[in-house]
């Protein structure tokens, strides 16, 4: 009985967010409920222990960008927009708003590459499956590659770039940003901020 009557109050209260009717607020609720049963179709399980706090931040502004566009998962153009925000600022901010002439430039590609606003967002936020990689194999394995002990903003970068078939990936490649470039870019900077860097393999 317990469990009946939290499932009504959820279905109620579904339907007073949405104005759904009670069959498509049950339905809605039932997928959701099916997804989450299934967290392998999302990628790899993500978990922040090496983030930086700037790098942490650079995910909840992610966050914050795929609620307020509506979309049903948090992609890696949302990733991206997370790095462009100057709330997280960082080093890959820096380069990004170097490389493409101004942070402005990459948002206007991104916004016009990006899927139009949903009619719902859903009430829990997944990473898409290329994000979830991004962050949970991508991002340290480049911070295990410059010999870092911390996942940074540039490490993200890095991570965004080398998978090709990503939407921020090819968004940066139409503006002429690419991995080897923007490597450079970071071991360069990082040096001249007195942080030792290292990579035994480009890719």
């Amino acid at each position: 009985m317990v469990k009946d009557s939290a499932r009504k109050r959820a279905i109620r209260e579904r339907m007073a967010q949405t104005g759904k009717s009670y069959t498509d607020a049950v339905r809605e609720l039932d997928r959701e409920a099916a997804e989450a049963a299934r967290p392998e179709q999302r990628g790899p399980v993500v978990t922040f222990d090496r983030f930086s706090s700037q790098a942490r931040d650079v995910v909840t502004m992610a966050r914050e960008h795929a609620r307020s566009q509506r979309h049903g998962t948090v992609g890696t153009e949302h990733l991206l927009l997370g790095l462009l925000d100057d709330r997280a600022g960082g080093l890959a901010f820096e380069i990004l708003d170097d490389l493409a002439g101004s942070v402005e430039t990459v948002e206007s590609a991104i916004a016009a590459a990006s899927p139009k606003d949903t009619t719902t967002a859903p009430q829990a936020l997944h990473f898409s499956q290329h994000a979830a990689f991004v962050l949970a194999k991508g991002a340290p394995r480049q911070a295990d590659k410059t010999g870092h002990g911390y996942i940074g903003s540039e490490h993200i970068l890095l991570a965004l770039l080398a998978r090709h078939d990503s939407r921020a990936c090819q968004i940066l490649a139409a503006l002429g940003i690419a991995y080897d470039p923007v490597r450079t870019e970071v071991v360069d900077r990082l040096t001249a901020m007195g942080v030792l860097s290292r990579y035994s393999n480009p890719r």
